[in-house]
């Protein structure tokens, strides 16, 4: 991250309360590894496509909770794109990390890849992005730590997070 933008962020944490105590992305990523079964599929012998987003609901919602150490609700779902069908007896290898944070929003990336246990085929099956929100004990949103920015790939990612988080804000008719 540049050091302009670096000081910008800072400013703006600073202005809206947060503490500098940030978290890095590693901090509270996760990787979830789930047989798929015959009750989450179809006739054919497809997972049903809720099923794999329930598990990424799921996974955001752990990421989400450890970077902010309180509880989080899912406010959006973005770019859920699927690339390939996952069946019945695949192995679902799921990588959920925090890419960008606001106030009191989160947003995960989610990557799910799918294993054929008997010949070790790995094939990208699926990606999103969660926003969720960090609640306090009455359900308020509350802030949340800032990121700290370790990569040049953790930086392009906080960046088209600021973007969709801006487009996001528009479309609601903030400024």
């Amino acid at each position: 991250m540049k050091q302009e933008n670096l000081l910008a962020f800072l400013r703006e944490a600073l202005k809206h309360g947060q503490t500098l105590e940030g978290r890095t992305v590693a901090h509270s990523a996760v990787d979830i590894a789930q047989v798929m079964l015959p009750h989450q599929a179809n006739v054919a012998g497809y997972v049903h496509g809720g099923e794999l987003m329930k598990m990424m609901d799921n996974a955001a919602w752990v990421v989400a909770c450890r970077h902010a150490r309180k509880n989080a609700v899912t406010a959006n779902v973005e770019e859920m794109n699927f690339h390939s069908r996952v069946r019945v007896g695949d192995l679902v290898l799921m990588h959920a990390r925090i890419t960008y944070v606001g106030r009191t929003s989160m947003e995960i990336r989610i990557d799910v890849r799918t294993e054929d246990l008997v010949t070790a085929r790995c094939v990208q099956a699926l990606t999103a992005y969660f926003t969720t929100v960090a609640i306090d004990a009455h359900g308020s949103p509350s802030p949340v730590p800032p990121l700290i920015i370790t990569t040049d790939e953790e930086a392009r990612l906080f960046e088209e997070g600021r973007r969709r988080h801006e487009e996001k804000r528009q479309r609601r008719g903030r400024s």
